[in-house]
């Protein structure tokens, strides 16, 4: 582990401005662990990526580019910056800086620019999460996908390459993104034209009050009225070019995190000139760096106007951080908590303090023990994937410290480019992960009570959860080895079981950082008077929890009747 005073954590802390908890390094998967997760829980009837334009012109270039982008060779591309001169387009130290970011949850898109390589610590955590060197966005729980627009610091040219590098970002890439660029004057927002001729961010909503506050604020993110009004903005501004169509990432694993793609001469010309670049994620996550190598304008020394000069990037975040719930409608979470018996949402909330939404209901005297603690002998046996956290996590009877302290799945690579919902609400997606645990006493006469607490959890909790339960004939190791084999998927394949899972929660939609409550009393728990003794958990399509509490009657009835 790395010391306090090394010079990475110090240029984190300097970059982010984040605060330091003392852990141990999260569990990581290696990448064929993560590739055999990944082909168990995911379903081949995803959606099919579709592109999401920025104007009308940028469907009209997606089959040309589409033939003309190759990925390169680091040497190509390293060949070719030599031979032809070429800059860093989007250095920061250039004079560029970000306009607009959809969403700066985890990492702010400012990251994106600097100049040194990225980093990473593994135990520096701060109110958001885990510190990323890059700019990362939460994971995604509305409808559409993440996009951030840049402002060049001198017009280019000619681009001759692109260079994406998604180095540390394993379970949390992008895993595609599409670049896209434009030449924009400070003229292009409609009704401007005469006002602050010095300004040439007008045209952006919110830019100029970004770039004067010295670039976006780590732990916030854009209302969906926001995006709508910047999305129309870049649609009038001018007509955007397709450099790069939607292509696919890899994870940021040493030795294959930089992605190099060298553009041809077709998609130069039809570039042209570009003074604004725009990237899209398909449908978030998380890059380290993004380079445009090309050539300056001929003319771009001579009037860069002053607001290209370098600014302070980014801004440090702070403990009273606070994120827009209209970003990830979570209505269900209420100020003081989340404690319900049905999924009806109440009013909307006001924006969420990050540092006191969370309540301990699980504090509270309650009639029934909590069967799945690990203090009565409850286990975490199975999951569908642990890149970031073991289910065993899950059934401490201690609250969790971090986010690192609670079972966490990777974003699942092949999710969807741009989430839909359905018409009830919930996304329109079958990928989901799973957890079986084993309770420390069987709850004979029934679950009583279930808390699922995403303490922690305020930008990768889980979208919607699902509980089941089943009870097994015996208590043997074998036994609970048919219980872990009964999982999903299985069961999608037409494999027989003699296990029957049934449904104690539906699929119910879940909330940032609270303690969500369901009470059979109420009618929250489904089949609450069938005998349990492993429950599984499903989060769809994927995230974190940090607790999962099961209550119920333990008393000692024959219980054979139900098997």
């Amino acid at each position: 582990m790395m010391q306090k005073s090394s010079p990475t954590r110090e240029h984190l802390l300097s970059v982010s401005g984040l605060l330091l908890e003392d852990r141990a390094p999260k569990v990581l998967k290696n990448s064929s662990e993560e590739e055999a997760a990944t082909e168990t829980t995911s379903s081949s009837e995803n959606a099919t990526p579709v592109h999401a334009t920025s104007s009308s012109s940028s469907s009209a270039t997606i089959s040309s580019t589409e033939r003309s982008v190759n990925e390169s060779t680091s040497a190509e591309l390293s060949a070719l910056i030599v031979s032809k001169s070429l800059a860093n387009a989007t250095s920061q130290s250039a004079g560029s800086h970000v306009l607009f970011a959809t969403d700066e949850w985890f990492a702010s898109a400012d990251n994106l620019l600097l100049d040194s390589p990225p980093v990473f610590v593994p135990d520096l955590y701060c109110p958001q999460g885990k510190v990323m060197d890059g700019w990362e966005t939460r994971r995604k729980r509305v409808a559409g996908h993440d996009w951030a627009v840049i402002r060049l610091g001198s017009p280019m040219g000619e681009i001759y390459a692109v260079e994406i590098d998604t180095a540390h970002f394993t379970g949390n890439h992008a895993p595609r993104v599409s670049v896209e660029v434009a030449t924009i004057d400070s003229s292009a927002r409609d009704g401007q034209d005469d006002q602050d001729d010095d300004d040439d961010n007008k045209w952006m909503p919110g830019a100029t009050s970004r770039v004067a506050q010295g670039g976006g604020i780590q732990g916030t993110g854009r209302a969906p009225e926001e995006v709508d009004e910047a999305e129309k903005a870049c649609r009038s501004a001018a007509k955007w070019t397709m450099i790069l169509p939607q292509t696919p990432l890899r994870p940021g694993y040493e030795g294959s995190s930089v992605h190099c793609f060298i553009l041809s001469e077709e998609v130069r010309a039809a570039a042209g000139e570009a003074t604004h670049v725009r990237i899209n994620y398909y449908p978030d996550g998380g890059v380290a760096r993004l380079k445009l190598w090309g050539k300056p304008a001929e003319s771009s020394s001579s009037s860069s106007s002053s607001s290209s000069s370098p600014i302070s990037l980014p801004r440090p975040i702070s403990a009273t951080s606070v994120m827009n719930d209209s970003v990830y409608n979570a209505q269900e979470v209420r100020k003081e908590g989340t404690r319900t018996g049905s999924t009806e949402a109440p009013a909307h909330p006001a924006p969420l303090d990050i540092q006191s939404n969370w309540v301990a209901y699980s504090a509270e005297p309650y009639p029934h023990p909590e069967l799945s603690s690990s203090a009565l002998g409850g286990a975490g046996l199975a999951c569908s994937n642990k890149h970031y956290g073991v289910p065993t996590n899950l059934i401490q009877p201690s609250y969790g410290k971090d986010m690192g302290d609670g079972w966490e799945t990777a974003r699942h690579p092949d999710r969807p480019a741009i989430w839909a919902k359905k018409p009830n609400g919930l996304m329109d997606s079958p990928l989901q992960d799973w957890a079986v645990l084993k309770l420390g006493r069987p709850a004979n006469l029934g679950v009583s009570r279930i808390i699922l607490d995403t303490r922690h959890f305020r930008g990768n909790f889980p979208e919607s959860a699902r509980v089941e339960g089943c009870c097994a004939p015996s208590d043997s190791d074998e036994a609970d080895a048919a219980v872990c084999e009964a999982t999903p998927e299985r069961k999608a394949e037409g494999g027989a079981t003699d296990v029957e899972w049934f449904t104690l929660l539906h699929r119910t939609k879940m909330g940032p950082d609270a303690e969500h409550v369901f009470e059979r009393t109420n009618g929250g728990i489904t089949n609450g008077d069938r005998p349990v003794t492993h429950v599984r958990v499903t989060i769809m399509p994927d995230g974190g929890l940090s607790r999962v509490r099961i209550y119920g009657d333990p008393s000692n009835e024959h219980i054979e009747s139900h098997l």
